[in-house]
């Protein structure tokens, strides 16, 4: 096969990306084509009184308990409803719940300052109880948070000291609990009674937050409404109500936008995305890394991989830059390791792994390889936010790998069935490790680099990687943190213990209706849709 990027199955993608743009085209074309309106949006009918937007996207969340979050791709929904002790907005994070706050000499105790006359939008008032409520709940055992090991780890409890006056107890110092996604000062806050009145069912079915929207109605898997929590302590939202819209063929969301069907299309890549550049009336703006992904192995099922040359000769069998331009139109860059660089740790000094087809055969003869190899190769048939085009970048991987003689049984999964599988710890064989919102690398670390984390599904368990991400989690220095997270990056390219793959941006096309939106740094779910600006 001649094709260096993989096999056919790749070609096949590729090809169906360029029906996808056939089929754009003759739909701009088709002037008087018609989409259906979304269910659940109700279209004004002059185009001047419209204050809503309607977001094509995919995946679509219907999460809305903050204390059982799984991912970071739950914050498309605690965006909109909540507020964290701060918020993230473009220029990075800022004060929110909390005005101003003091971290003692040996961090161990942080006062918050909380904002007066804050209320749910169920009327409830903000306290100190409601901060409690929010992080002690993480704490228990019943919370499945997905992220609770980092809040285990370092925090012991949250002190009532007056009603806008929280203390937080630490069992060791949080030295990113201000630069981490994964929780810390950004940690969705909750009512706590109205929560212990309703319980965890009722309130995912009837969720109260201090945020700029209120949930309106949803139908299951298809679409989900806001509307503006006019009492907002920023101001009433000047976008009145949100629509967030399911639609998988990213085809279909650049055309909903096209037609006005949609006024914002999230995640449109490849040969879509060079039309949306093209296309006179859309703008293209971008989340600069927004995500980053690597290349895992699961050394149980597969005890091949235990042997480094394996990995690595996998590595210099992928060329990367190539992927980059033609499946992913730039958008994403090959990566020298998964903290990016705007990462807190970016090790600069390192390079990437060489394309080097030659090098990786005479790694496999080395390892004892024999052609024919079975192992299982999990694809995500979807796109997250931190993998744009990533079906096809997973495609294009297994067919440099079927080149070197692997073969792969193909196990595709949805959104859904990838999560589930994930937090069950069914992933066999080769799979890819995403993380989004990759801000802090002890948080990066975390998700797929230590014994017991969930994304990584026992992937990676080394006593070495563990004391790093130890030792940097309490460090208060922010420097020798730097140098603890070095150490860490150094070692592991050494190790490959797993693949770095691409640092990615995040695309959002937007329709003549939005003038102006601007998401969250680094952070493809923080749209700060009340802020955006709609055209008259």
């Amino acid at each position: 096969m001649s094709n260096r990027l993989g096999s056919e199955r790749w070609k096949k993608g590729y090809h169906g990306m360029e029906r996808a743009k056939r089929i754009l085209a003759l739909l701009i074309v088709i002037g008087g084509c018609q989409l259906l309106t979304p269910i659940g949006v109700n279209r004004p009918a002059s185009a001047q009184q419209r204050t809503d937007i309607v977001v094509a996207q995919s995946p679509l969340l219907q999460r809305f308990d903050p204390i059982n979050q799984i991912t970071t791709t739950d914050y498309m929904v605690h965006s909109l409803i909540y507020d964290g002790l701060v918020n993230l907005g473009p220029d990075g994070f800022y004060p929110a719940l909390a005005t101003e706050w003091k971290v003692s000499p040996d961090g161990m105790t942080i006062d918050f300052t909380l904002r007066k006359d804050v209320k749910f939008s169920n009327g409830d008032a903000f306290t100190a109880e409601d901060v409690k409520f929010s992080f002690e709940g993480i704490l228990s055992e019943k919370s499945t948070h997905g992220y609770r090991r980092i809040f285990v780890d370092s925090l012991r409890e949250v002190e009532v000291v007056d009603p806008l006056h929280a203390r937080f107890h630490m069992k060791q110092p949080w030295a990113a609990f201000f630069e981490e996604t994964r929780g810390g000062a950004m940690q969705a806050i909750i009512p706590h009674a109205y929560y212990k009145s309703v319980g965890p069912e009722g309130f995912e079915k009837k969720p109260v937050g201090t945020g700029p929207y209120k949930l309106d109605s949803l139908k299951a898997g298809e679409w989900t409404r806001y509307v503006a929590n006019e009492g907002y302590w920023q101001g009433p939202p000047a976008v009145k109500a949100v629509t967030q819209r399911l639609v998988k063929e990213p085809f279909t969301r650049l055309a909903q936008v096209q037609t006005g069907e949609a006024d914002i299309a999230a995640g449109i890549t490849g040969p879509l995305l060079l039309r949306a550049r093209e296309t006179s009336g859309l703008r293209v703006i971008y989340s600069r890394y927004n995500g980053t992904n690597s290349l895992q192995f699961q050394k149980g099922t597969n005890p091949l991989f235990k042997d480094k040359r394996v990995r690595l000769a996998i590595a210099h069998a992928l060329d990367r830059a190539a992927m980059s331009q033609s499946i992913l139109a730039g958008l994403c860059e090959p990566a020298t390791h998964f903290f990016t660089p705007a990462t807190f740790g970016f090790d600069a000094s390192l390079s990437q792994i060489p394309y080097d087809p030659a090098r990786a055969k005479q790694l496999l003869a080395e390892a004892g390889f024999k052609p024919g190899y079975e192992t299982d190769f999990i694809i995500h048939s979807e796109e997250f936010a931190s993998s744009p085009g990533g079906p096809e970048m997973l495609e294009a991987i297994a067919g440099a790998m079927e080149q070197l003689g692997f073969k792969l049984n193909r196990k595709r999964w949805d959104t859904a069935a990838y999560l589930r599988a994930q937090r069950g710890n069914l992933f066999t064989g080769v799979f890819y490790g995403t993380s989004v919102m990759p801000t802090d690398g002890g948080g990066l670390m975390s998700s797929y680099y230590i014994t017991g984390s969930i994304p990584n599904n026992g992937a990676i368990s080394l006593p070495e990687y563990d004391k790093f991400y130890a030792d940097q989690l309490k460090e208060t220095d922010p420097k020798k943190r730097v140098e603890i997270l070095h150490q860490f990056t150094k070692l592991e390219r050494e190790n490959v213990e797993a693949i770095p793959l691409f640092w990615c941006h995040y695309s959002f096309v937007l329709g003549p209706r939005v003038l102006e939106m601007k998401p969250g740094r680094g952070s493809a779910y923080h749209l700060n849709l009340n802020q955006a600006k709609l055209a008259k």
